[in-house]
């Protein structure tokens, strides 16, 4: 047990514009997760790799970015719900006395990984455990993030990088990224898709409110498969020295996360209120139900 590693992959069910499948970030984080189970078993040949099976239903789907809190290309969790499934697995293995989960997430959105976070958290410290949202890690880790700004630099120009601005959505990195591993599952309309340009939060709200925003920012048209290839081999890479970080000795607990600052900014807690009011009230209706149902 001391030397069995689980990987837990979280995606979504998400709309991802009129040109990648809804399942665009389970098939990304499910690809990872097997190359970075091949380098782990590589490395700690004495180790085993335990891969659990996907969980397909992520929190916040970017359609709430503009106030829309369905759609009809989204179906996920509420984030207590996804809280809850998260740290049931993580506390069953680690009940079991297995020490070591690290989960990897397909989605990106705040308030999931804010959930990932609290239910490794728990697991942690409750059962003495290692549980470790890598990818939330991965987000804020400046060194990383550094390899991706040169990845980009080795394929766009300086002007390309300004015209696309942020890319948080279905726009010129996921879309590559799927071109390099379900070109398959790319519409070639994307092609011509007109780019959505963005350069802060406040801005993807405004252009996700829009009544025909088609569900993706930044520049699909641009996406190449050889980016696509350098992106997801940079998160196998990243993801996978990271745990191996863990399980060597480094504390990764005090390591900065995502949404990590994010969450002390009024204007990201308003936001997250708008995400979550629809999801309390969907749970104050359930809760209704179930006590009016007891007392029929």
């Amino acid at each position: 047990r001391e030397k069995t590693l689980f990987l837990l992959t979280v995606g979504m069910l998400e709309e991802h514009g009129p040109h990648l499948p809804i399942a665009a970030d389970t098939i990304g984080v499910e690809y990872e997760a097997e190359r970075v189970a091949d380098r782990l078993a590589r490395t700690l040949p004495d180790w085993k790799i335990v891969m659990m099976p996907v969980v397909n239903y992520g929190s916040s789907g970017a359609n709430q970015i503009g106030s829309a809190a369905s759609h009809p290309g989204t179906y996920g969790v509420r984030q207590s719900t996804l809280r809850s499934l998260v740290a049931d697995i993580g506390g069953q293995i680690a009940q079991n006395r297995f020490k070591w989960v690290f989960v990897m997430n397909g989605h990106g959105a705040p308030t999931h990984h804010i959930a990932v976070n609290d239910a490794c958290d728990f697991v942690s410290e409750v059962f003495n455990a290692t549980m470790v949202n890598v990818s939330g890690l991965f987000n804020a880790d400046a060194a990383i993030q550094s390899q991706g700004e040169k990845i980009r630099a080795r394929h766009f120009s300086p002007a390309d990088l300004d015209a696309f601005g942020l890319d948080p959505h279905a726009g010129l990195s996921e879309t590559s990224g799927i071109l390099a591993i379900r070109p398959d599952l790319v519409r070639s309309s994307y092609r011509s898709l007109s780019a959505y340009r963005v350069q802060n939060r406040s801005e993807m709200r405004d252009v996700a409110a829009r009544p025909r925003w088609p569900g993706y920012f930044s520049s699909p048209a641009s996406a190449t498969a050889a980016y696509g290839r350098d992106v997801e081999g940079w998160w196998v890479e990243g993801m996978t020295d990271l745990i191996l970080q863990g399980v060597r000795g480094e504390n990764l607990f005090t390591r900065p996360r995502w949404p990590g600052p994010m969450q002390n900014d009024p204007k990201y807690g308003q936001i997250v209120e708008q995400i979550l009011q629809p999801e309390r009230e969907f749970e104050t209706k359930f809760e209704r139900w179930l006590g009016e149902r007891r007392n029929r």
